[in-house]
């Protein structure tokens, strides 16, 4: 019998179409349905929106099968977002279970919002970035702050208001006041795995601070208020940054205590004088925009004009004496005294009034050189009586008594009335007593000038001293 060529392929055909067969149908349906690589829980995916019903959404993720986002997880998410979502949108989500058998394939929008908020902090760590912050709670350690979808925390340490020192209540104080409000913050820690989310206030606002040094400029002037009132001066708010007028600064006339004059609150123009960045300080003045009196000083004063003042210091250098209000001028040592040996307190102290010569004017340094050595003698003298001669009497025992008047526990009579020359010689012995404590003259030399004076006139005395 003769060998018959059989194909092989024929041949096999057959037998695997017996072989399928004989399979059963569930190893097909499972073959069909395998998830090679199956979603584990915690896993971010991103979807596609299929299908939006009240109580549950349909995603397509990629898989074999489609996920679903159930009424449970969507409690949690933002109503506004939640009514905002429409078909075809994408969406982060997280795996709650990794699916066994026919089970759904069940995924959270909520965590994957989380997750993707996450992400945000850690990009706005990576970029030093500032954000604003709602305040929602504060507990023994800071304050809770609303970061989208997760909660943030400030420790108290990095709250700008509570200062170092302050204690427990006044700190929960501070805390209870900030509950609603917004603050600007960065982020200084973000740790995913222990879900610690870390703000700083203080951080935030010194980084603006710094911003807004950099952008005032020396010269320019501001319309703010008061923030503080100090013994040395006061601050005022500079947009975020505090800024100081010395109390040299204030007026030009002489200004010791601020508080008399200004409350917190006050609005002020003032003008910056300096800005030193290492130390964040901001110099301004308020003087330099109100009118210069030394600008009208050449109008008023010459140069060896003869003036009245009150000696308002006295240093070791010299005495200050004020012509008018806010107007100085310095008695140097050397033009105190008749006598150049004269220490400055010796001849003057604060509060007597004094008769001076200009002896130079400088607006632009702001300087008046006076001197009482270069006034002569005879004009000291005349000077002097005459401000005895426009008292209107005579203080006894803190009462003024007129000419004429009784003195006190005197008889009614002749003698009990001031006789005219009584009051002449009580006048002249006050008159001596008042010109030996006032008058900064030798004896000797007060003899030596009026002789002096009777050869020469007063102007070529001083040419001659000069």
């Amino acid at each position: 019998m003769e060998n018959e060529k059989i194909d092989p392929q024929q041949e096999n055909t057959p037998q695997n179409q017996e072989q399928t067969q004989d399979q059963p149908s569930w190893f097909q349906d499972f073959v069909d349905h395998y998830d090679v690589d199956k979603p584990q829980q915690g896993e971010i995916l991103k979807g596609t929106i299929l299908d939006i019903q009240e109580n549950s959404i349909l995603l397509d993720v990629g898989f074999k099968r489609d996920a679903i986002i159930p009424g449970q997880d969507l409690e949690k998410v933002d109503q506004k977002l939640r009514q905002g979502l429409t078909v075809g949108e994408e969406l982060v989500v997280s795996v709650l279970r990794t699916p066994m058998g026919d089970d759904d394939l069940l995924v959270s929008l909520n965590k994957g919002l989380a997750q993707k908020t996450w992400i945000k902090a850690e990009e706005l760590a990576q970029n030093d970035e500032l954000v604003e912050l709602e305040v929602i709670d504060q507990n023994r350690g800071g304050v809770l702050v609303a970061y989208e979808n997760l909660r943030g925390f400030i420790p108290n340490s990095h709250i700008p208001s509570i200062r170092r020192g302050t204690n427990t209540q006044k700190a929960g104080e501070i805390k209870s006041e900030l509950i609603g409000k917004s603050l600007p913050v960065k982020v200084i820690e973000v740790n995913q795995k222990e879900r610690r989310l870390v703000f700083s206030a203080r951080v935030a606002q010194r980084d603006q601070r710094q911003k807004r040094l950099n952008e005032i400029e020396i010269g320019s002037v501001f319309k703010s208020r008061i923030v503080n009132v100090v013994d040395f001066g006061f601050f005022v708010d500079l947009e975020g940054v505090d800024g100081l007028v010395h109390k040299s600064e204030i007026d030009w006339d002489r200004v010791n205590d601020p508080s008399k004059l200004f409350n917190v609150g006050d609005e002020v123009e003032v003008k910056v004088i300096g800005v030193d960045l290492e130390k964040e300080r901001v110099s301004l003045s308020r003087k330099t925009l109100l009118p210069n009196p030394w600008e009208k000083l050449a109008e008023k004063y010459k140069v060896g004009d003869l003036v009245e003042g009150k000696v308002v210091s006295v240093l070791d250098f010299g005495a200050f004496v004020e012509l008018q209000e806010g107007l100085d001028g310095l008695v140097h040592v050397s033009e105190i005294g008749y006598a150049t040996t004269e220490k400055p307190s010796d001849v003057v102290k604060k509060g007597d009034q004094v008769l001076v010569r200009i002896m130079a004017i400088e607006p632009a340094r702001e300087r008046v050189s006076l001197s009482m050595r270069r006034v002569p003698v005879s004009e000291q003298m005349d000077w002097m009586m005459n401000l005895e001669d426009a008292k209107e009497g005579f203080l006894i025992d803190g009462g003024v008594i007129e000419e004429g008047e009784q003195e006190p526990g005197g008889d009614p009579g002749s003698e009990g009335l001031i006789s005219e020359e009584k009051q002449t010689a009580e006048d002249q012995d006050k008159t001596k007593t008042e010109g030996e404590e006032t008058s900064p003259v030798i004896i000797e030399e007060i003899d030596a000038e009026e002789s002096a004076s009777e050869e020469n006139s007063p102007e070529e005395t001083i040419a001659g001293e000069e």
